[in-house]
């Protein structure tokens, strides 16, 4: 770099001067600079990988579970009276359902024609309210009627309510405070006001009676609407009844688990003739985790061809490119993913499910034969991906295969701390040539300072030399 300055003697510009030549000094910064962006653009592009790695192990997770490859759903008929849900262990198959009875609770209700009154005119001492859980019997079912029957109370000591307040409501809101298993209510039918107490739970064995002394007694019918207390029925307690292929199964909830195995009815009303169950094969969720695994490999693979390119026209590499790490990633991967497994049956590789790899290196899936693959047993699709006994299947070797780059201490974390470390010693390194050059712009800034100086004290040494040389020549 060529040096300016505005002239000589005490006229030296000093700061232009230093300010040239520091920028020559500088130099080296700049390269440090270029150097710690290019540790930081690999930094971000391992990022990228590393993401794109643990996407497709959370991919290939997804294929351990051998249930998603025999999972069945259920189809029910029109106004069936139940819905139904099929979980582990469901098989397929055809059945005959009739609701005959829904599970209920037991809800009764005060007179009404008079309002109840819980303190009856006093308000001398606590009263109390009991709650005894038994179970209704209804009878004998013969041809579809039910004959009277009774209530058997349960083993323990019944649910007591301590009363203090003074009105219907006050009774209510202690109801549903307490602990009692029941909840209330008060309908105002424009007579009286009416107390309703309601089970919290369905099932013959979740009739209540009641005692005490609030002046609320009632003990389970089997006649609607008829009883000797202060109370009367406004609906029993009973169990489900289901009719399945002519068995009779009860429940004491709607919720039906586990009489077909693996499946759960959940019963809406009561019917008065059967309606169809059909559980089919489900291999829907199977595919789409199959697809989600091939679509996790494949983006994988476009991030690490996107950070490796080289662009012949434009002679532009990408970050990565050339970098061993990449390289050795890009080809561990391909033979994870489309390595044979053996002790699995007669699917080995991807190939033979119909899933090969294309020119570019990406997966590509022949639906049909995928398709086809799922449904036939003899290709074992399910112990190729979750594994069989101790044999590991594709999922467990890609995804294990995976922690070696991904893992803390795995070969991402290794060259990550590698590029931290030598980001951080061209910081230092930064530091201390910055604190040298501060010593040599003070160095640059003393030294042209002591020549201006000296040129200046020349300049008045060579004018007054003139002036006496001038002086002589007048007198010659």
């Amino acid at each position: 770099m060529a040096l300016s300055a505005s002239g000589l003697g005490s006229g030296l510009d000093i700061n232009s001067l230093v300010s040239q030549l520091m920028a020559v000094e500088r130099q080296p910064l700049s390269a440090m600079a270029r150097k710690e962006a290019s540790f930081q653009a690999k930094l971000s592009a391992f990022g990228q990988v590393k993401g794109s790695l643990s996407a497709l192990q959370a991919a290939a997770n997804a294929l351990k579970d051998a249930a998603k490859f025999s999972a069945t759903k259920a189809t029910v008929g029109a106004d069936a009276g139940f819905t139904a849900s099929t979980a582990s262990g469901a098989a397929a198959g055809s059945y005959s359902v009739q609701v005959e009875q829904l599970a209920k609770t037991q809800r009764i209700a005060t007179s009404a024609t008079t309002s109840f009154d819980p303190v009856d005119g006093s308000e001398a001492e606590p009263k109390t309210l009991e709650i005894r859980f038994g179970k209704m019997v209804d009878g004998v079912f013969t041809a579809g009627e039910t004959v009277d029957g009774s209530f058997t109370p349960g083993a323990g000591s019944p649910k007591t309510l301590e009363f203090t307040g003074k009105t219907i409501e006050d009774l209510r809101d202690a109801i549903n405070k307490g602990d009692l298993g029941v909840t209330a209510n008060i309908i105002d039918n424009g007579t009286a006001k009416q107390l309703v107490i309601t089970g919290k739970n369905t099932g013959a064995e979740q009739a209540f009676s009641i005692g005490g002394d609030v002046g609320l007694s009632y003990t389970p019918t089997a006649d609607a609407g008829v009883s000797t207390d202060a109370a009367y029925r406004l609906q029993s307690s009973q169990d489900a009844r289901v009719n399945i292929d002519g068995i009779t199964v009860t429940r004491s909830s709607n919720t039906v688990s586990n009489a077909i195995e693996g499946v759960t009815l959940t019963l809406t009303k009561e019917t008065t003739a059967a309606n169809s169950l059909t559980l089919t094969e489900d291999f829907a969720g199977a595919r789409s985790a199959i697809d989600a695994f091939v679509k996790a490999y494949n983006d994988t693979q476009t991030t690490l061809k996107n950070l490796t390119n080289y662009n012949a026209e434009t002679k532009a590499a990408s970050t990565l490119n050339g970098d061993s790490t990449a390289r050795s990633i890009q080809s561990q991967i391909r033979n994870l993913v489309g390595g044979a497994l053996s002790g699995l049956g007669e699917t080995s590789r991807l190939a033979d499910i119909g899933i090969t790899f294309d020119k570019d290196g990406k997966l590509s899936v022949d639906g049909s034969k995928l398709d086809a693959a799922l449904k036939d047993p003899k290709r074992g699709v399910a112990a190729f991906f979750a594994g069989s006994g101790d044999t590991k299947g594709l999922a467990a070797t890609v995804s294990d295969g995976l922690k070696n780059f991904i893992d803390a201490g795995g070969l991402l974390a290794g060259r990550t701390e590698g590029l931290n470390a030598s980001i951080k010693m061209i910081g230092k390194q930064r530091e201390a040539f910055e604190a040298r050059l501060e010593s040599v712009q003070k160095r640059y800034s003393a030294q042209f300072t002591a020549l201006d100086s000296t040129i200046a004290s020349m300049t008045q040494t060579s004018n007054y030399l003139t002036q006496q040389l001038a002086s002589l020549q007048s007198f010659a």
